[in-house]
């Protein structure tokens, strides 16, 4: 995932977030193009942020550059059905990046734990791509 971000060119800083550190998953700088991510997340949990944060840069970077009022960090706990479309796009995007369809349909009727180590992202990351597959 790292890799895929940088080529996209955009920078990936593991930080420390300190007292948000519970709070926050994540954020993109735009400016710097920058993508950081909460050092003390579990491994899938960053993948995903990187994901989600990658989709927001390449999705949606011209509209947040003129109106940086409007983006929102990303929080450690969301519900993806919830909240702003553009969210919800870049749920989808991290989704679609980190389990493609074309390798989740065939294997989609094993144990969910199972597919979510193989494809290293979190239980509930797998459940709602299952429910969501296109």
């Amino acid at each position: 995932m790292l890799e895929i971000a940088e080529r996209s060119g955009v920078n990936v800083v593991f930080e420390d977030f300190a007292a948000h550190s519970e709070k926050v998953s994540g954020f993109c700088d735009f400016e710097n193009a920058r993508l950081y991510v909460n050092a003390d997340d579990m491994p899938e949990r960053q993948s995903f942020t990187i994901a989600h944060e990658l989709g927001h840069w390449l999705l949606h970077r011209n509209f947040y550059l003129d109106h940086p009022d409007e983006y929102p960090v990303l929080p450690r706990f969301t519900d993806p059905n919830r909240g702003d479309p553009k969210e919800k796009e870049a749920n989808k995007f991290a989704a679609c990046l980190l389990v493609p369809e074309r390798l989740l349909q065939p294997v989609k009727g094993a144990p969910v734990s199972s597919l979510a180590s193989v494809f290293g992202v979190s239980r509930t990351m797998m459940e709602w791509r299952i429910k969501n597959i296109s």
